[in-house]
């Protein structure tokens, strides 16, 4: 069955139209070696200053379209390949589990195996479930686990289900992305999940989507509808300033304006490694930000990271 499970491992990239998709298909040979290969991404990180890196599968793999018992296996194999192959590499990485979503009970399972057999620190999971948001009823003992157990849950977002409306210019990517990380986050927020489980550790990737940048919103709507406020006991941004962010934004002055809206205590570096809508210097980027200090710096580059992940004070 392993052999089988690796076999079906690679999902082809199809979404797009015609000229998305012969850019997909040239970009995949020369992004393969750099997603297969840990030699080669050892290389590259050298190269831009990042010396250890949180590595996961990529979000086409995560398996939760497959019946649960099959994604169950799909999970562990992964995992557990996961595992031994970062720990050839003297601390260069620290491996993020995947989980199968669509069975909470298994995805629990997986879950605590990741964390108390594997040793990693946390997990990556996408921002819904074949259409099911994250933040349903259904993973309420999901989350309660994740906090127990204290681990880092990176939402990289997959894309967007309004592919017709996204199919060109690559839309789905620059525009769908984004706003799945807006959507899967106010979810979690509006559905009482950051309420509950004060203690989660979540990151949302690509600076957290477009919520951020516009969240005065929905403290507004919070303080003029009630069927905004119902079951909302705080103010939404307050939920929000819970979530760590990465530096994935591109531009120096949107990167400060999420330091100063959010803190530099809950930003992390970001490279998007090895796609072409990564950063290849994001030290650079960060130095190209006004007005920061050496200890925003120092926490921002690798000091937050440290911490969530257990290797930091």
């Amino acid at each position: 069955m392993k052999e089988e499970v690796r076999k079906a491992g690679r999902v082809p990239l199809q979404y797009g139209n015609d000229t998305t998709k012969r850019v997909n298909a040239a970009q995949l040979e020369y992004l393969r070696p750099k997603m297969d290969f840990l030699d080669v991404r050892l290389k590259d990180m050298d190269e831009m200053g990042v010396d250890m890196q949180a590595v996961a599968v990529a979000v086409y793999q995560y398996y939760y379209w497959a019946d649960a018992e099959v994604g169950a296996r799909v999970s562990r194999v992964v995992n557990e390949e996961l595992a031994e192959s970062t720990s050839r590499y003297g601390g260069r990485f620290s491996p993020l589990g995947t989980v199968p979503m669509q069975d909470t009970d298994a995805a629990i399972a997986e879950l605590r195996y990741c964390v108390e057999e594997l040793g990693f620190k946390g997990l990556e999971i996408g921002t819904h479930i074949n259409g099911e948001e994250i933040a349903a009823p259904r993973f309420e003992p999901f989350w309660a686990e994740v906090e127990r157990l204290g681990a880092v849950v990176v939402v990289h977002t997959s894309g967007h289900n309004h592919m017709d409306r996204l199919a060109d210019h690559n839309f789905l990517n620059i525009l769908g992305h984004a706003f799945e990380a807006t959507l899967a986050t106010a979810h979690l927020i509006f559905s009482g999940v950051i309420d509950r489980y004060p203690n989660l550790k979540i990151v949302v990737v690509h600076g957290g989507g477009y919520l951020p940048a516009y969240a005065g919103r929905i403290d507004h709507a919070w303080r003029a509808r009630e069927d905004v406020s119902e079951g909302v006991r705080l103010p939404p941004t307050d939920y929000l300033k819970k979530f760590y962010f990465d530096t994935m934004v591109f531009e120096p002055d949107q990167l400060k304006f999420l330091i100063d809206k959010y803190g530099a205590d809950h930003i992390l570096l970001g490279t998007d490694y090895p796609y072409d809508m990564g950063d290849d210097d994001p030290l650079d980027t960060i130095g190209r930000v006004e007005g920061l200090n050496q200890d925003q710096i120092d926490l921002i580059s690798g000091g937050n990271a440290a911490r969530l992940l257990g290797f930091g004070s």
